[in-house]
């Protein structure tokens, strides 16, 4: 009974309600500016993520390895490493009027997560697809998708700021978003944190597919690089000789191909990093 009171789903359902509520903080946060609030949207993210990180050890431990073996699993954790990224951004650059838009990233996986696992867990049937070397691999690069989910949002915020300012059509938002410079910041440290994740993931991956497959080429490889090639523009806008609002759309561009890598090349196209 109790196993089956604080099992990974009940615990992904404790964390899920705790997100909502530490989305309805931050929103009267940005909208009221009340000190208050804040810190309660700080303290209902950390509890959840401690919850959140109980959910995927114990699933984890249910089938002898890291959360990542399925669609649902990937997703959840995927979740809890946004809420990762974006406590590393906030305690990095001391910014957290972010919260409203970069929560509901983490609900939406969370959610997805716990609607598509209702068969329960499953178990991994390939020995090949395990050890510390396919673990790094994996976790590494939802560690890059998640920063990089993180540069979306920021990006996003970057083309309203810059927006209303050149409407001259000042909302509510424009006073109680960060400056564009500092939305510049905020999303250079989340790709390169993305950037960073993803290729240390690739080099792993290739090392890791060489010894078990014999062969380097995958067509998810071919999308991870070029996922890479876009965010390193953003990250050196001389190359294009753009200003701000170019690398946002480009920085939008890159995590569409991101999506895409992540269902349709994982689910339909590619072999070796099916979920199926």
């Amino acid at each position: 009974m109790m196993n089956s009171m604080w099992g990974p789903t009940s615990l992904s359902i404790i964390t899920l309600l705790l997100y909502i509520a530490a989305e309805g903080f931050s929103i009267a946060h940005l909208r009221r500016n009340k000190p208050s609030y804040g810190k309660a949207t700080y303290g209902l993210l950390l509890l959840a993520f401690v919850i959140h990180w109980f959910a995927l050890y114990l699933g984890a431990k249910a089938v002898r390895a890291v959360p990542y073996h399925d669609l649902p699993a990937s997703m959840s954790f995927f979740a809890w490493v946004v809420i990762l990224s974006y406590g590393i951004l906030v305690l990095r650059h001391r910014e957290g009027t972010t919260g409203p838009f970069v929560i509901p990233i983490a609900l939406l996986f969370l959610g997805a997560s716990l609607m598509a696992n209702q068969g329960g867990q499953m178990v991994i049937k390939s020995p090949k697809i395990s050890g510390p070397l396919f673990a790094t691999h994996v976790t590494t690069a939802l560690i890059g998708y998640a920063a990089l989910s993180l540069s979306f949002v920021l990006a996003q915020l970057y083309l309203i700021q810059n927006k209303q300012i050149r409407s001259r059509k000042l909302g509510v938002l424009f006073s109680r978003l960060p400056a564009l410079d500092v939305l510049s910041r905020l999303h250079r440290t989340a790709v390169i944190i993305g950037v960073s994740a993803l290729t240390v993931a690739s080099v792993l991956g290739l090392i890791w597919a060489k010894i078990n497959w014999g062969t380097f080429w995958d067509i998810k490889v071919l999308f991870t690089f070029l996922i890479i090639a876009i965010y390193l523009f953003t990250l050196f806008p001389r190359w294009l000789g753009w200003g701000g609002k170019k690398i946002a759309m480009l920085s939008v561009t890159g995590f569409m191909a991101i999506l895409f890598s992540y269902t349709i090349v994982n689910l339909f196209i590619s072999h070796g990093h099916s979920f199926r």
